[in-house]
């Protein structure tokens, strides 16, 4: 080989990398390198998911548990301290988190458009100005708009940035693992801010006008942590050619019965999970239990959650998806046919335990699913229609259990319904085909 046959050989070979691994694209063949661990390893690995999980717990003011610990003094605040106060302030929240479900679609496109960094940084400053912004409105209006971008920013659009940033960085042999050490993660930063916000409140003084502010101020604070990640490759041609050929656009991900089977489940697991958690006390009351075994049987999924997570994060790779989809199904009406018949301390433990299985298998998967059946090529927006879906279920979930308590004065119906659904949707879901790269791509072309 000559010098200048060299010197034209080496100006056509371009590196490409991301996250998970290095690619060798020489006159135009892409050869995956013998170095498939970029950027130090496991810590590059460990600080996307570390990055992710902290985006998610910023989540915490446009949800419902993160408005729920403001809620009463901003009653107080508003003169909507009384039950007609309280319908209207709750009517507010319903279209508030419905109107902000819509964000998760724009955030979607944003995020396979541009720079992950300056995505996350800008939905996090972002979301920290409306929340300083709303610990200053005076007047119902501006509270409801406030709340409106609260939940649409921070429940939808932050929600889908953080569950991409991780499902974009692993191959899908090892996205379980990574979504489930994501999930982990997460929650001790969600306890550190429900723990800080209650210590807040212990002090003499602070307004809940106060705490909001300082919330709104670490999220601005916290924006920085987007540029811990190395700079997205998505947006190059070399990413694009290497990468972008392979995987689902939006709508062709839509016209797949997979898409629809997980997302229509999920959601309705969603809507479940928040009629079941905002009423639990009193559907316990309702059994005939005590208080103190309420608190016992939360502690008690908290945990079985976690190891659910991990255990079906590992199964992943190894049981397809559908079948894993059908057992949290089946796992899920077996815990609500169950509760109705409880009448033991230790049926009520057996339901916990059923109810952590199913709740974070479900959420394990929610995190996976959509990287491993549809790849990267549209994977913002795929999961953002996906969020979308399950922000609208969750806040349909309250109001679908109240109604069914009122017509009937007991949960009992409610439950044996949605447990026949899901039984139901758990034979669907066994014999729901899975998206094929070389089959489905073709007849889902959008030309």
């Amino acid at each position: 080989m000559t010098a200048s046959s060299a010197t034209i050989e080496q100006s056509q070979r371009i590196v490409i990398e991301d996250d998970s691994e290095v690619l060798d694209v020489t006159n135009g063949v892409t050869v995956q390198t013998n170095s498939t661990r970029a950027f130090s390893g496991w810590y590059a690995d460990f600080i996307v998911v570390l990055v992710g999980a902290i985006a998610m717990a910023a989540t915490y003011p446009g949800r419902t548990h993160g408005l729920g610990m403001v809620t009463e003094p901003l009653l107080q605040d508003f003169q909507l301290s009384t039950d007609d106060g309280r319908v209207l302030f709750a009517t507010i929240n319903f279209w508030a988190t419905l109107i902000g479900s819509v964000f998760c679609i724009p955030i979607g496109w944003l995020f396979d458009r541009f720079d992950r960094r300056s995505v996350l940084a800008a939905n996090l400053t972002l979301l920290g100005l409306v929340v300083i912004g709303m610990s200053q409105v005076t007047s119902l209006w501006a509270l409801a708009i406030a709340i409106i971008l609260t939940r649409g920013l921070g429940q939808s659009a932050l929600s889908v940035v953080s569950v991409t940033i991780v499902a974009k960085s692993f191959s899908a042999q090892r996205l379980g693992l990574a979504m489930a050490w994501y999930a982990v993660l997460s929650a001790p930063f969600h306890l550190a801010l429900i723990q800080g916000v209650g210590w807040a409140f212990t002090l003499d003084g602070i307004s809940w006008r106060t705490i909001w502010a300082g919330i709104g101020v670490s999220l601005v604070a916290l924006s920085g942590s987007a540029w811990l990640l190395r700079q997205s490759c998505d947006s190059t041609a070399g990413k694009n050619l290497a990468h972008n050929s392979n995987g689902f656009t939006l709508r062709q991900a839509l016209r797949t019965p997979a898409f629809w089977t997980f997302s229509l489940t999920i959601s309705a697991w969603g809507m479940i999970y928040a009629g079941v958690a905002l009423f639990n006390e009193d559907i316990f009351r309702e059994r005939g239990f005590e208080r103190r075994l309420y608190f016992n049987v939360l502690a008690e999924v908290t945990l079985v959650a976690i190891c659910a997570k991990f255990f079906f994060g590992w199964l992943v790779n190894y049981i397809p998806l559908n079948r894993l989809l059908a057992a949290c199904l089946i796992v899920t009406s077996l815990s609500l046919v169950g509760l109705t018949q409880a009448t033991e301390v230790w049926h009520a433990y057996v339901y916990g335990v059923g109810l952590g299985i199913a709740s974070g298998a479900i959420a394990l998967l929610f995190f996976a699913t959509w990287g491993r059946l549809y790849g990267n090529r549209e994977l913002g927006r795929i999961q953002g229609v996906a969020q979308m879906l399950t922000v609208f279920a969750s806040a349909a979930g309250p109001v679908i259990f109240t109604a069914s308590k009122r017509a009937t004065t007991s949960y009992t119906f409610i439950f044996m319904a949605l447990a026949s659904f899901m039984f139901a949707m758990a034979i669907v879901a066994l014999f729901t085909a899975l998206p094929n790269p070389n089959t489905d791509l073709a007849s889902t072309s959008d030309h």
